[in-house]
């Protein structure tokens, strides 16, 4: 997938670079702006109809007339020139349609419920980038950021049209003061690069790189230009004489192959002389040969040819077409000292594969219509970490982290793969797997040896997270500097803020009680939780929480607990063995079927309007949503033994493997109890098997607990709604 009237075999070493192709083509027709971008997309979409195409550019141009750019140009020029960057990566119709009409919504009077009627799926990308722009006009980078990764987690191509509005605005950035340019540089080299990268969007990658660079620090810019200048003649000539040996030797074996050459970009050589502190002098490996061969099979036929004719250079090899990089890269890569000793790396690939490092996601989409194309996995992972970070300020840090961090491809035991920032450890891989994984690890196996949760993973590592019981395991503050991942950290984070509140919960509690016990206040669970909502919390947990901090007083809520109206007669139910008081002696009694209540459970009782009292766990989100609308119906409940008629369902997560449920549902039996219901949702290698049912005696329903406990792979069993 090369651009029109382009050749890989015709194409200039010194002066040409494939990013500068992007959306550069101009009409010769000055009454046919569009005709660049019929031409691209027809030439990568040669079936496909254009007449959507043009009824969005006539909409666009009609709704931006009048409008200019801080350029002096009509300001139809920035969509027109989106829109070209997206057909000449390939993109469907859909996505060139939304580079024209991407500033139509916010920008004119035509609204999102009109684009919706004249484009219909367009209208929903349009959408998402148009509320990308207003964030960034009222909110902070973070917060535009975050709206950009969910936006992609449901649709990707959002994120393609953005890096593309990003692409042709940053050639745009001479007219704005250096100020200004060099912030948005800043910005797009943290986040916007990387993301082109993840998307494998090669050429955007470069030249935002490229662009980023050459505002952030022009001095520093403009002299790496020279120093790369100066050498020009003899790096090519060097070049060119090394192609011709390498296709020689490849030729003399059979294989037809094109040969090109590549220089690094003032970018990268600027990083090795920066970042890692290599003096320009030493640097032989910023001059590259790529070879495009016809099938894998040749790509490893040719880096054997190589390899035996010239010496390669330890550790500098990978192989990313048997494991592929997440954003679909794939291609050889070997560093030779050719002739002279100087470094060169070689990268081998198919066209095939040369197109999707081109294109990124544009090309996969084009090659791959046959399939129901999917988002990356990738960004689903990221979106999930992204909702949970409650400190805005974390975003930008993690998010630079992320997609900047070099990836390895590790394996669970049933060969999924599971993808990892280089400098992972086992805790990132049981996090990465599941939640509750990762809060039970207690050990690990890399590759069938027993290795600690801190060991380093490299790619190819297959990992086994060995676990304990929750009441014997748990995440630790040591575990915050082990871990690299943005999701590990978080939920370690959670965890031990939830394990630091509950103790103060407790410490609150017991300095609560101990009060109203020496001041003989009469209270009860409910009465507490009307007092709690009275003085304006939502949990009991809230309450003793604010009692430990000091911000409500013991006597505060002696006086609001004193102040509610529970009392009365009572009632009592021997079918579920429950005394309830504050209601009419014969009062109907049932359990709740939310919470499914059983006797050790805190309860509470909530009057319904003409079914009689309902019992609930205190713990219920159903009851504490009650407590809160209609607080004068809560009363007071409590157990008055363990044996009765109740109902549970017991949720049990597992390890998949071969006859779980068979030995799941054998345990059960042996408990002697008959099951109601049961499901189960399989999810990477995990299961959460539910069960459902019926007993009479509290010590059943703890046998089964402790009978479900012993299955080999189950890592937790806990009552759903207890």
């Amino acid at each position: 997938m090369v651009l029109p009237g382009f050749s890989l075999k015709k194409l200039p070493i010194k002066s040409f670079s494939p990013s500068k192709a992007l959306g550069a083509e101009i009409s010769q027709d000055p009454f046919d702006l569009l005709a660049p971008v019929l031409r691209a997309f027809s030439f990568h979409h040669p079936k496909d109809e254009l007449g959507p195409i043009e009824r969005a550019w006539q909409i666009a141009k009609e709704k931006h007339e009048g409008q200019f750019r801080a350029s002096g140009e009509p300001y139809i020029s920035h969509p027109l020139g989106v829109a070209q960057i997206l057909a000449d990566l390939g993109s469907d119709r859909q996505v060139v349609m939304a580079g024209l009409l991407h500033d139509t919504v916010e920008d004119t009077d035509y609204s999102l419920e009109e684009c919706r009627r004249d484009f219909g799926e367009t209208a929903s990308l349009v959408e998402g980038v148009t509320k990308l722009s207003l964030i960034t006009k009222e909110l902070s980078n973070a917060e535009t950021i975050r709206k950009l990764i969910l936006a992609m987690q449901q649709d990707v191509r959002v994120g393609v049209v953005k890096l593309a509005d990003r692409l042709y605005n940053a050639r745009t950035w001479r007219f704005m003061p250096p100020q200004k340019a060099a912030k948005k540089a800043g910005e797009t080299l943290d986040i916007y690069v990387p993301l082109a990268d993840r998307l494998g969007m090669g050429m955007v990658k470069s030249e935002l790189e490229e662009l980023s660079f050459k505002y952030l620090d022009p001095r520093i810019y403009k002299k790496v230009v020279e120093m790369v200048g100066a050498r020009a003649g003899v790096r090519d000539e060097y070049l060119k004489n090394m192609m011709e040996e390498v296709k020689m030797a490849l030729k003399s074996y059979g294989i037809k192959a094109v040969i090109t050459g590549r220089l690094k970009s003032y970018f990268s050589i600027y990083r090795k002389i920066v970042l890692l502190k290599k003096n320009f002098d030493r640097i032989y490996d910023f001059v590259g040969i790529r070879v495009l061969v016809d099938s894998p099979q040749d790509c490893y036929r040719a880096l054997g040819i190589i390899h035996e004719k010239w010496l390669p250079v330890p550790g500098r090899f990978k192989d990313y077409i048997a494991m592929p990089k997440s954003n679909f890269y794939q291609s050889l890569h070997t560093t030779i000292l050719g002739d002279g000793g100087q470094e060169i790396e070689i990268q081998i690939r198919t066209k095939e594969m040369h197109r999707e490092d081109e294109y990124g996601i544009a090309a996969h989409w084009k090659y791959k219509e046959e399939e129901d194309f999917r988002s990356p996995e990738w960004v689903g992972r990221m979106a999930n970490w992204v909702k949970d970070l409650q400190d805005p300020s974390e975003i930008l840090p993690a998010l630079k982290s992320d997609l900047t961090s070099e990836e390895i491809s590790t394996f669970t035991p049933k060969g999924k793969t599971i993808f990892l920032p280089e400098g992972a450890c086992p805790l990132d891989f049981a996090y990465a797997v599941h939640t509750e994984i990762g809060n039970r690890a207690v050990g690990a196996k890399i590759n069938g040896i027993p290795s600690s949760l801190s060991s380093k993973l490299k790619s190819g590592d297959c990992v086994e997270i060995l676990t304990a019981p929750p009441e014997t395991s748990g995440p630790s503050y040591e575990w915050l500097s082990l871990v690299v991942t943005p999701k590990a950290k978080n939920k370690i984070k959670r965890f031990l803020s939830k394990e630091k509140n509950l103790e103060i919960a407790r410490e609150g509690k017991k300095t609560l009680l101990a009060y109203l016990l020496e001041h003989k206040v009469p209270f009860s669970t409910p009465a507490l939780a009307q007092a709690s909502y009275l003085l304006g919390f939502h949990t009991l947990e809230q309450l003793y929480c604010a009692v430990r901090s000091g911000k409500v007083t013991c006597c505060d809520v002696s006086k609001a607990t004193l102040g509610s109206k529970i009392g009365g007669e009572g009632s009592e139910s021997e079918k579920y063995c429950v005394t309830v008081k504050g209601v009419k002696k014969e009062e109907r009694i049932d359990l709740a079927k939310c919470c499914k209540p059983v006797p050790g459970d805190l309860i509470a009782g909530f009057v319904t309007n003409c079914r009689g009292v309902r019992i609930h766990s205190t713990r219920c989100p159903e009851f504490i949503k009650l407590s809160e609308e209609s607080p004068e119906k809560i009363v007071d409940a409590q157990w008055k033994g363990e044996r009765g008629e109740f109902e549970a369902e017991i949720e049990v997560l597992a390890i998949d493997r071969q006859a779980l449920l068979v030995d799941l549902s054998v345990a059960i039996s042996n408990a002697c109890i008959d099951l109601s219901s049961s499901r189960q949702k399989v999810e990477a290698n995990l299961v959460s098997a539910y069960f459902s049912f019926k007993f009479k005696d509290c010590s059943q329903l703890d046998l089964v607990i402790k009978s479900l406990e012993q299955v080999e792979g189950v890592i937790e069993v806990k009552r759903v709604g207890g």
